[in-house]
């Protein structure tokens, strides 16, 4: 059963405060504690959640099949798995699942948990089954192409040939990670296979279990003292909700957190100075991105859609807001891939956005509803937009909130945000800003960002990318996505890329150990403390 201990008297403040964090000296030795903005944790069931840190914590609830080490992210090591085959023909992957690991249960760690793990995450059907349901499972199949043979043998097939890395790393996705299913068993309700009781519970093996959460509060998790990789150095680790950059600032500094998030340029900024943290900036595979919903006659225009591209003061924010949270890049493969590109043909010109509106049809501008993240440093992103939008005649209607439900839903007219994708390959990205197999409502295709966008995407450029996903031939695939890459900046994608992400975080020079994760698998069985 999972592991109840003794308050300390500085975790006992923590769990009891509604009310602002009361100031402490330092945070316990043993305990880890982290400042966060949890407002869009909406729950921990990894094939549900798609987002950074609900993401982090899955990371150490459960483990998967693959490790992705944080300093060398496109090499896949054993994780559960201790040894893999791939068939001659490209289309087989025998995984030997380690002995001796144990679920926060007590339950032995087996195949036939792998197994009904990975077909549960295609079965629900939800938008982090992209990860396996893009290589052609289906709930139709995937009882027949993902099978444990024994109690330490489980076997993958592809109805075709992919690329085997691209394979590899889908299972080192948080998306994939490995569930108790005999503790599931008696947990479902109305054939959930769980998924309301993962919610606020976990079912993993990994170095911490779930203590507590209580949603835009707290979040409490404990160290696994049977984790078979040894019971970890920090005996705790406290997610605390604290959405207002200024106050995570503040309780870094006074020695109340160990680690602040989501902390503005500016707060950034003066901690650096200040000496007493580092600031750990993790390369993501993702952007920050405008949306433009290609239902709407004026958005589907080529012209307009080529014209937000001078709207963004690219230079301004880069040393400003975005100093911290991204890079500036206009192509869509990210830096360090197959294929990436240097060229940044985009300025802000606001005469050049004017030119393009006339020749789309509309000199005098028009109006539109503007959904945006209330969050840094996605809200200041788009207060730039809209005001050099409002010089070119362009009157945007921004309104912040969660509108991501709107976004997926198509029922939007402009919307931005920030995309993480979690394999360490240009596919990742391809896969949902360049492809689009049916753009029909129905088809709901909500993993992809170009069907949220109600974009039909060219089929040359579609087709390249399917190409390049089959190629088993390095060089050919670089050649390959050089192409794609050009041809998407090309055609004036309803998905104006501006910043590659960056994750910034403020770490306590106390902290030892504590590496951001470019797929969001950051780990905290790592960490240490000390002067």
């Amino acid at each position: 059963m999972f592991r109840r201990h003794f308050l300390t008297l500085a975790s006992a403040v923590a769990i009891a405060t509604a009310l602002p964090f009361v100031a402490t000296a330092a945070t316990p030795s043993d305990q880890l504690v982290i400042a966060t903005n949890m407002s869009s944790m909406r729950g921990l069931d990894p094939h549900e959640l798609n987002q950074l840190e609900a993401a982090e914590v899955v990371a150490n609830l459960y483990e998967r099949l693959i490790v992705l080490p944080a300093d060398n992210i496109t090499q896949p090591q054993p994780g559960l798995a201790e040894s893999w085959t791939v068939s001659e023909d490209g289309k087989t992957f025998t995984f030997k699942i380690r002995s001796g690991v144990t679920f926060h249960s007590g339950n032995p760690l087996t195949a036939k948990d792998v197994e009904w793990s990975l077909r549960r995450l295609v079965k629900l059907g939800l938008a982090p089954s992209t990860d396996l349901r893009q290589w052609g499972f289906s709930a139709d199949n995937v009882d027949s192409l993902i099978r444990a043979t024994d109690e330490h043998t489980v076997v993958v097939e592809t109805k075709e040939v992919w690329n085997a890395d691209l394979i590899l790393l889908s299972l080192a996705s948080f998306s994939t990670s490995i569930l108790d299913s005999a503790f599931l068993a008696d947990k479902a309700k109305n054939d959930d296979m769980g998924r309301e009781f993962l919610q606020t519970a976990d079912a993993g093996s990994g170095p911490y279990s779930l203590r507590s959460w209580r949603a835009n509060e707290l979040l409490i998790a404990d160290a696994f003292k049977d984790y078979w990789q040894g019971e970890p150095a920090m005996r705790r680790v406290v997610l605390r909700h604290l959405p207002e950059s200024s106050a995570q600032r503040l309780q870094i500094e006074n020695g109340d957190m160990d680690i602040a998030t989501r902390l503005s340029s500016t707060d950034l900024a003066a901690l650096e100075a200040g000496g007493k943290v580092d600031i750990q900036k993790t390369p993501g595979f993702g952007f920050y991105y405008l949306a433009l919903n290609q239902k709407d006659e004026i958005l589907g225009n080529p012209k307009v859609r080529e014209a937000f591209r001078y709207l963004i003061d690219y230079d301004g924010l880069a040393s400003t807001v975005m100093k911290y949270y991204g890079i500036k890049q206009h192509s869509i493969i990210p830096a360090g891939l197959p294929g990436a590109m240097t060229e940044n043909p985009y300025k802000l010109d606001i005469e050049k956005a004017k030119q393009l509106l006339a020749e789309a049809g509309y000199p005098d501008g028009f109006s539109k509803v503007y959904y945006a993240t209330p969050v840094t440093p996605e809200f200041e992103i788009a207060q730039s937009l809209q005001a050099n939008a409002a010089k070119a005649g362009i009157k945007l209607d921004l309104q912040g909130g969660d509108h991501i439900g709107k976004f997926r839903e198509r029922a939007f007219e402009i919307f931005s945000a920030r995309s993480g994708e979690r394999l360490p390959d240009p596919h990742a990205v391809l896969a949902s800003y360049a492809t689009n197999a049916n753009n029909a409502d129905e088809a709901k295709l909500t993993g992809l960002l170009a069907w949220r966008s109600a974009w039909d995407v060219p089929k040359d450029i579609q087709d390249m990318v399917q190409a390049a996903a089959h190629e088993t031939d390095k060089a050919k695939r670089g050649e390959l996505y050089a192409k794609i890459n050009k041809a998407y900046l090309a055609s004036s994608p309803a998905l104006v890329t501006s910043f590659q992400r960056t994750d910034a975080k403020a770490v306590s020079k106390t902290v030892k150990g504590y590496t951001g994760h470019s797929t969001w698998l950051t780990r905290w069985d790592t960490v240490t403390k000390g002067e």
